[in-house]
């Protein structure tokens, strides 16, 4: 089981929990985990344990799997708020299908599109209409974490 989602549902669990508003539901669930590993368990365990004491059995995620980014698509960032997937457009026009099914599955499982960012340069077209044509070689489609969202709102 990946111990990095269970993390993260301990921090969404510490975070609706939290009840005061100076708390810091990281700093708690960090001093729990402390508490454990203190007594001579790993870090990975103790947040097993955490899991299963505030949550339930961990391994009810696992048959929840995520799913997976459409073909052509890859991730290059994934941070607290936003996430940042990259897709190859060249030859453009072709590839369209691909970037408008990366703003779908975005739309669906991660959160909301904020930007569509082109990258630009040298394509496949430029070897026929020489190194003065550019054309938009792929987009990086940033978006902002619904995980983020949700923890905003706990707050």
């Amino acid at each position: 089981m990946d111990v990095e989602r269970l993390y993260e549902a301990l921090l969404r669990y510490y975070r609706s929990s939290s009840w005061l508003p100076w708390s810091d539901p990281r700093a708690k669930l960090e001093e729990d985990i402390r508490r454990l590993t203190e007594q001579g368990v790993s870090r990975e365990e103790a947040i097993r344990r955490l899991f299963e004491e505030k949550i339930g059995d961990y391994r009810v995620l696992e048959a929840i799997q995520p799913p997976t980014l459409p073909a052509g698509a890859r991730r290059a960032y994934e941070g607290e708020a936003f996430g940042i997937l990259y897709v190859e457009l060249d030859p453009f026009e072709e590839r369209l299908p691909q970037l408008g099914a990366l703003l779908d599955y975005v739309e669906r499982n991660l959160g909301e599109v904020v930007a569509v960012v082109p990258n630009v340069g040298f394509v496949s077209a430029s070897v026929l209409l020489g190194t003065s044509f550019q054309g938009v070689k792929g987009a990086a489609v940033i978006y902002r974490r619904r995980l983020a969202q949700q923890d905003q709102q706990a707050r």
